[in-house]
């Protein structure tokens, strides 16, 4: 049975009274529900994103211009592999940082906040090392029975020394977003990383065959390493909000009392989210996978590059959540439903309307975006429309997979996330050695379909329609 603690509640210092009538509509609601304050670092965030993305599109066509075409193939099977292995070693506990971090703060507890810090780095360290050596062991297998590959098994070894270092980075960035600090959170998991690299591979001489893949990989590490490095930094200068001190109950802005449930032990609530977070980042890669099995390194370049360009749209939908996501938590926390539901219809209008323009470019323009990549990634023009429509669709209904992780609902998501596995399998399975290319796009725009709409149709029914007392 979980305990009940009583706790301050903060009294709302949002002066929006007098500016309805200069902000009409949509402006309106969201100086109401966030404040100046909240706008500035939602702007922040987006132009974080906006660096993080110039980035990854100038790394894309680095990679593409300098690499060629089948060696680009086989960086992003790597970028792959790191990912998959990277979510495995973070063990859920990334997601369940932020939440843990930030519900523990709204309520004074910093003690709390800090063992939810220090177990979830110390456990997600720990577990990166693991996924670090099973790498190294089964690259040779990997790379020429699973891919045909035979010269990416040395790939493979240098991505094991990138396993630490990114699954680091995303957990000290999953902690900064738990103390407000969703800016920094960002640049730490998300922006500097590609700028770095891309600077790296702009200074390599190719030398020989070869050598450029090879320390694309080493640059990359060495980037995840500079954004640990600052992450760290980041914290320490949160420290002192680690101690929980008797004074907030008569701070100023006390204005009342209302109860609240202990959180779950950090793990509890990290069990299912693991599930989550490989499930999604599984599902992501399998096209690229099931597709590397039936397609040579060349058009697994192509469809790597169309994808990640329409996942630029998640890029600005994660960088919302990130922001929003100790808010869901805190508000969530202290019971406060009614603001928590306007907070979350603002999220969404706000991933909307930047969203969708963006979306709209991709589906006018594909032959020209993949173009100025390489003429050679034009071939996957149309696998860039198809993957468009289900990031326009994800655009629509941003955001509440972050809404249920930080408001206890991960049996949810883990639920709905399995069901999301099956069915992609079974796309995937159907369409991808049928179709190719086309197929893999197709697979993976229905999965981000099913998501979207799931994780939607979730949070209105088990979140957003809850009283509590």
């Amino acid at each position: 049975m979980p305990v009940a603690i009583t706790v301050p509640a903060l009294r709302s210092t949002i002066p929006c009274h007098d500016l309805g009538f200069v902000m009409p509509g949509i402006f309106s609601s969201l100086w109401a529900v966030t404040g100046r304050g909240s706008l500035l670092r939602y702007a922040a965030g987006l132009g974080v994103r906006g660096i993080e993305t110039v980035g990854k599109l100038g790394l894309y066509v680095a990679v593409g211009v300098r690499l060629g075409a089948h060696d680009a193939g086989l960086f992003f099977l790597c970028l792959t592999w790191i990912g998959l292995a990277s979510t495995g070693a973070r063990l859920g506990l990334d997601r369940a940082m932020t939440r843990h971090i930030a519900a523990e703060l709204a309520v004074g507890n910093g003690r709390a906040a800090r063992a939810a810090l220090l177990q979830g780095l110390a456990l997600t360290t720990l577990a990166a090392l693991v996924a670090a050596l099973l790498t190294v062991l089964v690259a040779d297998v990997a790379a020429v029975r699973l891919f045909g590959f035979p010269d990416l098994v040395w790939p493979l070894y240098l991505s094991a020394l990138v396993l630490v270092p990114q699954t680091l980075a995303f957990s000290l960035g999953a902690a900064l977003a738990g103390f407000g600090r969703g800016v920094a959170a960002q640049i730490v998991q998300s922006a500097l990383w590609p700028v770095l690299t891309l600077v790296a591979l702009l200074a390599m001489p190719i030398a020989q065959e070869g050598g450029a893949l090879d320390g694309l990989i080493v640059a990359l590490g060495a980037a995840l390493a500079a954004s640990c490095l600052l992450g760290g930094l980041i914290l320490l200068r949160e420290r002192g909000r680690l101690r929980t001190s008797p004074a907030l109950a008569a701070a100023d802005e006390v204005a009342s009392a209302s109860v609240v449930e202990a959180l779950p032990s950090l793990w509890t609530t990290a069990r299912p989210l693991l599930i989550v977070e490989i499930t999604q980042v599984g599902l992501s890669g399998l096209p690229v996978f099931l597709l590397g099995m039936v397609a040579d390194a060349a058009t697994v370049g192509a469809f790597s590059i169309a994808s990640r360009i329409s996942m630029l749209i998640w890029v600005i939908i994660i960088s919302i959540g990130t922001i929003a996501a100790p808010r869901y938590a805190a508000l969530y926390r202290l019971g406060k439903m009614d603001e928590l539901r306007a907070y979350n219809r603002m999220v969404q209008r706000g991933a909307a309307l930047v969203a969708l323009p963006a979306t709209a470019v991709m589906l006018a323009f594909p032959e020209f975006l993949l173009g100025l990549i390489s003429a050679d990634f034009r071939l996957a023009a149309l696998a860039l429309q198809i993957l468009a429509l289900g990031q326009m669709v994800n655009g629509l209904f941003s955001c509440q997979d972050i809404l249920l992780a930080m408001t206890g609902g991960g049996d949810i998501l883990r639920r709905l996330n399995l069901f999301q596995l099956t069915v992609g399998l079974l796309l995937c399975a159907v369409l991808i050695p049928a179709f190719g290319l086309v197929g893999a796009a197709l697979a993976t725009s229905l999965i981000v379909l099913q998501g979207a709409l799931g994780t939607h149709w979730a949070a209105r029914r088990y979140v957003l329609q809850i009283e509590k007392n």
